[in-house]
């Protein structure tokens, strides 16, 4: 071990020995050799040589090792892999990203990180569907798909148009027919035909399930193609147009109508085969229909369709008999005549009279209804039998301890009367108390520690420090620069350079120090006909400008026209040419240049337009062929003769008149056109293969039909007539005929004839009546009226129009009301002159209609179906209970009746509201603060073996004092205590007395920790400074003190041992090193005898 600590400290000065070399140095005309730091390195402030070396500009993210060698931190690589430069963070990948920390690269918009490849990949939202993403939105697709530039997706592409064909393009060049459709059967090319569910039957398929029906069929519910019959079935089928066919056991009555067959039917009607349907207010009773009774008559007799006849003792209530109670009752019900029957839930209170019971008993409240209660005034139901105290708005930080008082939760003190405030022990620095115990920072701060806030400044304070929220103070040596930066500031301007430190100069990049605060630009090379002006930028001389980097020429303010600038605005001419002015030189040619000019020294060149036709002559050029004519000037035709100009660089054939149906083929004569043939020199005719009937032919294989006909098919036309020829047929142009069985009405019209009279109805087609609008069909030649839906206790008088029956109403158009001459009060009319009550009323013995309540209104009355409202003295706790109103405060007791208080339980009344504490044996020389809790008068002390009030004098002088008093003062043998504490005698022992602190008044439910200080045994926070929610055994208290002494005591032990174990590693490690500095080291004898030797490059060090 001690080897290896010598080997470290060895290498360590041998790393610094290479940084220190012997240099020369002039001192009063003499060369000395004296130690300073090599090339590279620099002395690091202090009496002491050390030298660090230098690296062109900062590591950053590493350190300086060796002479411009940055050595970078783990996750960090130089810039460009150069040692010397600068250290950055390294991501794998990290292609279109930029690197922020080791291992985390953020993607430029538009892509995201690969996990597998490291490498920011393009996202396109589309999701490039048979294509790739190429870049951020941008898709490449596949082969045999195209890119739609707005969606940016891939779709397939087909040779055929795939869509005129019912159908789209699934793949590349592979169709697909669209839903509905399928391939149409020995198709050569791509075709789809439309599918129709039950091959569309009596009609023809035009779209998916779209099926157009033959004439004399329409579309039924199925969508299928039925027959129709003008007049509709009853009870039959219509089989074929306007054929109807009876069901089984129906007997035909008319055209359209059949009728079921029944053997017999009284006070019914007969609906189906053998099928009676009895009349309203009747029911099938052993086949026969029989008069129907609400609630089968119980207790009478049903006489006719909803009246009942009651036996004696019993009454009519609505449609029912019930037995007869003549006293009424209440909250029960007749159970038999005279004789009244409680309510589930409700006991007899007299003959006529039944009260509620509820099993447990109402806390704070009463009975109500059965087991149901209702609280007093100022509580609310919490549950079941138990009402809680209300506060009017809410207890902040608390809870309702009674009607309208706050109490305050562990840990928070009263604020105002209806809020409590968290209370913190200690101050909370640049904060505030939030919550018991915690604080929380003021805006602009953050949490330091338990009790501290510190302030926040948004970014990074550089050079500097955080002084206040937002707001950044500078280092010595710095001054502000922004908001959150501080720069270096130096006394004397930096020229060419920058403030990189307090009082320090840097120089610019291209630039090296020439003085102190001076900068000079380096340029490399020579600066020809110039001189250097900035870092690597060379200036020219006056009348010169730059040709490259480093050389400048001369300059000529005018251009020197095919010559060059051979001195500052001096021009000579190049080979070939002559000075025709101070700054022009022209080209020499021999013989005259033809529509050209003399461009170079014996080179003729063309105007513009001109191509070469020879050395010296250029002739006219046309970039578009000049049909039927030839070329006369640069781009501009001249026609041939017989033809004249039609477009700039076409001539066409003249032709003396008009070619009809033709065109001008040469000049003077004319072809016709496709489909047509000569019918002059300068005329043609269509020609039609086919006889155009009642027509002509107009076009190629197309007919126009004759004035008054209108085209039929390909060849054929028949005759118009204006309007259409009802029941009839066109027969000549505007000349209608009629069908057999009918006659002419109008010029347009024809009616069908009936030899009979048609009843509410019409001849609808010949010897056949169809019914007049809201009629059907009741014989051959007689319509009915027809009414949607019943006419309620009515008869259907017109279509559509109801008629009521004796005793009632109309009440809407198809309901007619029964008419009481009385009002009913809380009910309504169900029979003429006869009332029935509404929804949670029923008839009393004076036939008015009183509100039910379900279960009794504790303490209240039923004022509306199920709504309850309290007596005098109670106000509502619930929907079904009111709680008597006490309008003094029950102190320590509960309101159990109007103005009347209950104590609770270890509490005796002492006033009207008020109830005091109850304690055993009355507290003698002392007085009750709690039930079962006494408090001592001054001189006495409470014994813990008798549980009384005994004086202090008589406890403590039959005791050795100094072996008694534990923490006390001994005066002529009595234990005392300091001013605002008293004697304690601990129970476990009976001998040792304790001074406690006095808290007056008494703790409840706590202990006094300090004088007037209580404490919680469950650590909360006591109420008004004495009082605890919770109750601990104080016993368990008094008892952990022994135990608290012992923690103590192991407490100072442990803490002995750490003190004389420090005392021990000092002593140990100031011997080691006494130790090792006696230890010495030989270099220059190692040398001598071993051959090794110093190099101010490299240092070898022998260890000794």
């Amino acid at each position: 071990m001690w080897i290896f600590k010598i080997v470290i400290f060895y290498l360590l000065c041998g790393l610094v020995v290479a940084q220190i070399c012997n240099v020369v140095r002039n001192r009063n005309g003499k060369q000395v050799t004296v130690k300073d730091c090599c090339t590279g390195y620099k002395r690091a402030p202090g009496k002491q040589l050390k030298c660090t070396p230098i690296c062109r500009g900062n590591c950053r993210s590493g350190t300086c090792t060796q002479p411009n060698v940055c050595t970078c931190r783990k996750g960090y690589v130089n810039l460009n892999k150069e040692r010397s430069n600068f250290c950055v963070p390294f991501c794998k990948g990290c292609e279109k990203g930029v690197c922020q920390s080791p291992g985390h690269c953020l993607c430029t918009t538009g892509h995201k990180l690969d996990s597998k490849t490291g490498n920011c990949v393009p996202q396109c939202s589309s999701g490039c569907r048979n294509g790739s993403c190429i870049s951020p939105n941008k898709c490449r697709c596949n082969q045999g798909y195209t890119l739609n530039a707005t969606t940016q997706e891939c779709l397939p592409t087909c040779n055929d148009n795939c869509k005129v064909n019912n159908g789209f393009c699934a793949a590349p060049n592979r169709c697909q027919c669209n839903p509905g459709y399928i391939p149409k059967p020995n198709s050569k090319s791509f075709a789809c035909q439309p599918v129709c569910k039950n091959e569309c039957k009596n009609g023809v398929c035009r779209a998916p399930d779209v099926c157009e029906c033959n004439r004399f069929y329409r579309k039924d519910a199925d969508k299928n193609c039925a027959p129709i019959c003008e007049q509709e079935c009853v009870h039959g089928d219509c089989t074929a147009p306007d054929v109807c066919e009876c069901w089984k056991d129906y007997t035909k009555i008319g055209e359209n109508v059949c009728v079921a067959n029944c053997k017999a039917c009284q006070n019914g009607v007969c609906v189906a085969p053998n099928v009676c349907t009895c009349n309203a207010g009747y029911s099938k009773v052993d086949g026969v229909c029989s008069p129907v009774c609400e609630d089968s008559c119980e207790n009478g007799s049903c006489v006719a369709p909803g009246e009942c006849s009651c036996h004696e003792g019993y009454v009519k209530l609505g449609n029912k008999c019930v037995p007869d109670c003549k006293g009424g009752c209440l909250n029960g019900f007749c159970a038999s005549p005279g004789k009244c029957s409680c309510n589930e839930g409700y006991s007899k209170e007299t003959n006529s009279s039944c009260a509620p019971v509820c099993s447990k008993e109402c806390e704070n409240g009463f009975c109500s209804s059965p087991e149901k209660c209702s609280c007093n005034e100022g509580y609310i139901m919490d549950s079941e039998n138990r009402c809680v105290p209300v506060c009017t708005g809410e207890c902040k930080n608390g809870f309702c301890a009674s009607p309208e008082k706050c109490s305050c939760n562990e840990g928070y003190s009263k604020e105002t009367e209806n809020s409590c405030a968290p209370f913190c022990t200690k101050e909370c620095e640049n904060g505030f108390c939030s919550s018991p115990e915690k604080c929380s920072c003021n805006e602009g701060y953050i949490m330091d520690s338990e009790n501290r806030c510190v302030p926040v400044c948004t970014g990074e304070c550089k050079n500097g420090f955080c002084a206040s929220p937002g707001k950044c103070s500078c280092n010595e040596g710095y001054s502000k620069e922004t908001e959150n930066s501080c720069s270096p500031v130096c006394s004397k301007e930096c020229e060419n350079g920058f403030c990189s430190s307090p009082e320090k100069c840097s120089c610019n990049e291209g630039y090296i120090m020439d003085s102190e605060n001076r900068c000079v630009p380096v340029c490399t090379g020579e600066c020809k006909n110039g001189f250097c002006a900035s870092p690597g930028k060379c200036s020219c001389n006056e009348g010169y400008s730059k040709e490259t980097e480093n050389s400048c020429s001369p300059v000529c303010s005018k251009e020197c026209e095919n010559g060059f600038c051979s001195s500052p605005e001096k021009c000579s001419c190049n080979e070939g040419y002559i000075m025709d002015s101070e700054n022009r030189c022209v080209p020499v040619c021999t013989g005259e240049c033809k529509n050209g000019f003399c461009a170079s020294p014996g080179k003729c060149s063309c105007n513009k337009g001109y191509s070469k036709e020879t050395e010296n002559s250029c002739a006219p050029v046309c970039s578009k062929e000049c049909e039927n004519g030839f070329c006369s000037s640069p781009e501009k035709c001249s026609c041939n003769e017989g033809y004249i100009m039609d477009s700039e660089n076409r001539c066409v054939p003249v032709c003396t008149g008009e070619c009809k149906n033709g065109f001008c083929a040469s000049p003077g004569k004319c072809s016709c056109n496709e489909g047509y043939s000569k019918e002059t020199e300068n005329s043609c005719a269509p020609v039609c293969s086919k006889e155009c009937e009642n027509g002509f032919c107009s076009s190629p294989e197309k007919c126009s039909c004759n004035e008054g006909y209108i085209m039929d098919s390909e060849n054929r036309c028949v005759p118009v007539c204006t309007g259409e020829c009802k029941n009839g047929f066109c027969a000549s142009p505007e000349k209608c005929s009629c069908n057999e069985g009918y006659s002419k009405e109008t010029e347009n019209s024809c009616a069908p004839v009936c030899s009979k009279e048609c009843e509410n109805g019409f001849c609808s087609s010949p010897e056949k009546c169809s019914c007049n609008e809201g009629y059907i069909m009741d014989s051959k030649n007689r319509c009915v009226p027809v009414c949607t839906g019943e006419c309620k206790n009515g008869f259907c008088a017109a279509p559509e129009k109801c008629s009521c029956n004796e005793g009632y109403s109309k009440e809407t158009e198809n309901s007619c009301a029964p008419v009481c001459s009385k009002e009913c009060e809380n009910g309504f009319c169900s029979s003429p002159e006869k009332c029935s009550c509404n929804e949670g009323y029923i008839m009393d013995s004076k036939n008015r209609c009183v509100p039910v309540c379900a279960g009794e209104c504790k303490n209240g009355f039923c004022a509306a179906p199920e709504k309850c409202s309290c007596n005098e003295g109670y106000s509502k706790e619930t929907d079904k209970s009111c709680a008597p109103v006490c309008s003094k405060e029950c102190e320590n007791g509960i309101c159990a009746a109007p103005e009347k208080c209950s104590c609770n339980d270890g509490y005796e009344m002492n006033s009207e509201n008020r109830c005091d504490p109850v304690c055993i044996d009355e507290c003698a020389n002392g007085f009750c603060i709690s039930p079962g809790v006494c408090k001592c008068n001054e001189g006495f002390i409470l014994s813990e073996i008798s549980n009384t009030c005994l004086p202090e004098q008589e406890l403590l002088l039959d005791e050795d004092c100094y072996q008694t008093c534990r923490n006390g003062t001994c005066r002529e043998g009595v234990c005392s205590c300091e001013d605002k504490y008293k004697l304690h005698r601990d129970k476990d022992d009976n001998i040792s007395l304790f001074c406690i602190p006095i808290c007056d008044p008494e703790c409840i439910n706590g202990h006094c920790e300090a004088p007037g200080t209580c404490a919680c045994f469950d650590d909360a926070s006591p109420e008004d400074g004495y009082r605890c929610q919770s109750v601990n055994s104080f016993e368990e208290w008094g008892s952990s003190s022994p135990k608290g002494d012992k923690v103590k005591h192991f407490k100072w032990v442990f803490i002995t041992i750490a003190l004389v174990a420090l005392i021990l590693a000092v002593t140990i490690a100031m011997l080691m090193m006494y130790i090792f500095k006696k230890r010495s080291y030989y270099v220059g004898k190692n040398e001598q005898q071993l051959g090794v030797y110093f190099l101010p490059q490299r240092a070898d060090i022998i260890r000794a």
